[in-house]
């Protein structure tokens, strides 16, 4: 189990308190509740307070990062570095992001800062996508002396799709450097079953089906050819997917398979793996058991 900072609200401001109880609770972030007046524990821990709050407080204690909370802040990014913090780790600055897409009627996203999971959505509309996408990259890299390193996987199984979104990204991000896209396979994607639940909620299937792509490794593209190699794939799709049906395993392979996946897939949405690692961890498992 990976070790994580505790988390710890310390304020007398009942208007950010009942906020970010709210918030906390929304995200599933275990936390507890301190006095001013009461010392602040020594562990590695992170306070969730106020700039006010901050200033009635003597001194500040070594291993205690201090996440507070401005009235002129967004209050909806105040509460994105808080689960950047808890989730990724206490960072003034991260240096990549990874989000996976699974494209269709409803579109799920994951995304991952610096190989751990951070958040997901399911998206009923592409420019809810989109958006999603570019204000967690303008978020990240705001006063970032780094360039963020980003990567974007989509799926590829609707193709129309996947294309026009490939397509306007490109658009929006014209002179972004440092950005990968990959286009990933998304056969049996779907079939995977993740048990993983926030606060009794369970993870939609387009956000578990994007996870499962984010796991994979893909085709590269870049905006110079990826028409080209989109119309490669639609002129072999059907052989594609019928080489594949033909050379899966048995029924009880799968199903093995499909659970060791589903396994790791929890265990990077709980926070106690990497991305890199865990898709080292299917490779391996792939190699021994089962190609698909």
């Amino acid at each position: 189990m990976r070790n994580r900072n505790k988390i710890y609200v310390l304020t007398e401001n009942l208007s950010f308190f009942y906020r970010i109880n709210k918030e906390l609770n929304r995200f599933n972030i275990p936390f507890k509740i301190i006095n001013i007046s009461k010392k602040i524990p020594p562990s590695p821990s992170i306070v969730l307070t106020t700039t006010a709050d901050v200033k009635k407080l003597e001194k500040h204690h070594e291993n205690v990062n201090f996440l507070s909370y401005s009235k002129n802040e967004n209050f909806e990014e105040y509460v994105l570095r808080v689960i950047s913090a808890y989730r990724v780790g206490y960072k003034d600055y991260y240096s990549e992001m990874t989000f996976a897409i699974d494209p269709g009627n409803k579109c799920g996203l994951i995304v991952f800062l610096d190989d751990y999971y951070l958040i997901s959505h399911c998206c009923f509309e592409k420019r809810d996508l989109l958006n999603k996408i570019k204000h967690y990259i303008k978020y990240f890299q705001k006063d970032n002396p780094h360039l963020l390193e980003v990567s974007l996987k989509f799926g590829r199984g609707v193709l129309p799709v996947t294309q026009d979104l490939v397509q306007q990204i490109y658009h929006l991000f014209n002179e972004t450097k440092n950005m990968k896209i990959l286009l990933i396979d998304e056969f049996k994607s779907s079939k995977i079953k993740i048990k993983h639940k926030i606060k009794d909620k369970k993870i939609s299937k387009d956000e578990a089906s994007a996870l499962i792509l984010a796991l994979r490794d893909g085709i590269e593209i870049n905006q110079d050819n990826y028409i080209a190699i989109f119309n490669q794939i639609k002129s072999r799709k059907l052989k594609r997917e019928e080489y594949k049906k033909e050379n899966f395993e048995t029924i009880k392979e799968k199903k093995i398979f499909s659970e060791e996946i589903a396994k790791i897939a929890e265990e990077v949405l709980n926070g106690n793996l990497t991305l890199t690692n865990s898709s080292q961890m299917i490779k391996e498992i792939k190699n021994n058991k089962i190609e698909i």
